[in-house]
């Protein structure tokens, strides 16, 4: 019995089996904890429940020990569920999903397995949702009951009315931020990308709208960005992004960068955690930062600026150089 459960006593053999059945399609339960949150003993809990196995096609046993019981949840197997807690640790590690979302699932599959399994599990604690636990709780309600959403998207600075019609909820290839994929309602049923984490006050409308397939060609493309990394073992460098490149930064996406900063000419201030490196930028990182060519400085730290306009004078100069033609190799 969990500590929010309190013992509920039912005097006639009817009244029990009904209570039991609904405690079991709450979650599993052994016979203690059946006795216990019934007040009733072990042998008359026993009893019942060996009754309600013929009342109820679905109950289910659970191995042990010690057994459990249980009514209507997915057939897994243990391993399963620890494969699946694993991945929700690794989500709520990384931040990409709200950890109170994520408290519900977790309980579910902790519950069936083997009390020496579940006192080795790491605990988490549940703090009071977030602003992003609640705006992916309307979110999703409102996918799947096809309302209209309406928030405000926050940007550096500012921040700007929105609606959309939700048709998919993913989860960034690279980063594992959350986006949610619809069409917006205002502007024709252009297909809009919103990241969760940026996504104010949402509330589902009234009314409905009929959901259709996205066609991917026309989802926009999601950038590719190196995965965050633990301050603990990272350096922060000052990168400056200026003309295009400054718009990619607002809209968001990368989530390798800290809050952004406009400057007073338009350009853009963010910061770059990058993995600690004796040898100056580390190689997972110098392909991004030359990726973005002539739209990105390096401000500090002095000994990072360093190798990076060595690398790009090295760059510079092995463009400008002929390149040798080997007819044997067709380049010729």
């Amino acid at each position: 019995m969990t500590p929010d459960e309190q013992p509920e006593r039912a005097q006639s053999p009817v009244q029990r089996l009904f209570l039991l059945a609904r405690l079991l399609r709450a979650r599993p339960h052994t016979v203690a904890e059946l006795a216990a949150a019934t007040g009733q003993t072990l042998t008359v809990t026993a009893r019942d429940l060996h009754e309600l196995q013929s009342l109820e096609p679905e109950l289910r046993v659970l191995p042990g020990p010690p057994q459990g019981y249980v009514i209507g949840t997915p057939d897994l197997d243990d391993a399963a569920r620890l494969t699946l807690l694993r991945g929700l640790d690794a989500l709520a590690a990384r931040g990409s999903e709200p950890a109170a979302s994520l408290a519900p699932l977790r309980a579910a599959l902790t519950a069936p397995l083997p009390a020496h399994v579940r006192a080795a599990l790491p605990t988490t604690v549940t703090a009071r949702p977030a602003a992003s636990d609640l705006a992916l709780n309307a979110v999703t309600q409102a996918w799947l009951a096809c309302r209209p959403i309406r928030f405000q998207e926050w940007q550096p600075g500012n921040r700007r009315a929105a609606r959309l019609h939700p048709l998919r909820i993913e989860t960034h290839p690279v980063s594992g931020d959350l986006l949610v994929v619809g069409r917006d309602p205002d502007h024709a049923g252009e297909v809009r990308t919103y990241r969760l984490g940026r996504m104010l006050h949402v509330t589902p409308e009234a009314g409905t709208f009929t959901p259709d397939l996205l066609d991917p060609a026309q989802t926009p493309a999601l950038p590719c960005t190196p995965l965050p990394v633990e301050a603990e073992r990272s350096v922060p460098v000052t990168l400056r992004f200026t003309g295009e490149a400054t718009f990619r930064v607002l809209e968001g996406g990368h989530a390798c960068l800290g809050e952004p900063s406009i400057n007073p000419d338009g350009s853009v201030d963010a910061p770059l955690l990058v993995p600690h490196d004796a040898g100056g930028v580390p190689r997972s990182v110098l392909p991004w930062l030359l990726s973005w060519g002539p739209q990105v400085q390096v401000l500090g730290p002095d000994a990072v600026r360093a190798e990076w306009q060595r690398l790009t004078r090295e760059a510079a100069e092995v463009a400008t150089q002929t390149p040798t033609l080997f007819v044997q190799h067709g380049a010729a």
